[in-house]
């Protein structure tokens, strides 16, 4: 097992500036006018998500209705157009900087894998891992059904376990660093020594400002 130097970064509000699965919302009714009477039925998930009646992952399903008809292309100009523009640009230095250093740079995210994943394309970026969504019967594009779990808080942990397993790779405690916005991620925050929040103050662990 080779013991790594990991820089694990979380990507909606820390890496960019908004949450992207509401901007993935806005982008699909945009792009496919037609999709927009699944508006209220997201709004109606939503109320009975935060009233505890409905699952994190069943909620999911709504905001990402409109990925059933989007093609790769679809993807890949949504991440050009709304996700690459809104980086922080403190995001990109830290990032070169980590990458500089020798670390492995992880971008670990409860958002879909189908359209993060072309932050790997980023070269201080050395891979992405977010949530799975199935794909069609034929191989081609995604369905907004999850496959397996949503990539959020413990789940985050397993994924970049398994991630590590797969590469024969161990955590360098010690020169190893993480980055959020959210206390959902403090299970991520372990794994490592030197722990930072972007633009939010938590006990005992390092405040960034960026953007501001």
């Amino acid at each position: 097992m080779k013991s790594t130097k990991l820089a694990i970064f979380d990507i909606d509000k820390t890496i960019i500036r908004n949450d992207s699965m509401f901007q993935f919302v806005r982008y699909t009714t945009r792009r496919y006018p037609g999709l927009t009477w699944w508006l209220p039925v997201i709004a109606a998930h939503t109320l009975l998500f935060k009233a505890g009646f409905m699952s994190v992952e069943r909620v999911k399903r709504s905001y990402f209705k409109g990925i059933e008809c989007m093609s790769e292309q679809d993807l890949e100009h949504f991440y050009n157009s709304r996700l690459q523009t809104a980086v922080f640009a403190e995001a990109i230095t830290e990032m070169e900087k980590r990458k500089q250093e020798g670390y492995h740079v992880l971008l670990v995210t409860a958002s879909p894998h189908a359209y993060m994943k072309y932050f790997a394309t980023l070269p201080y970026v050395d891979d992405v891992i977010g949530t799975e969504l199935v794909r069609h019967a034929n191989g081609n594009g995604y369905t907004c059904k999850i496959e397996g779990m949503n990539c959020k808080g413990e789940e985050k942990v397993r994924r970049i376990q398994a991630y590590l397993q797969e590469r024969s790779m161990v955590i360098d405690f010690d020169q190893s660093c993480a980055y959020s916005d959210s206390l959902s991620d403090l299970p991520v925050m372990m794994l490592v020594a030197q722990r930072y929040f972007i633009n939010r103050r938590v006990p005992q662990m390092e405040e960034l400002s960026w953007g501001k």
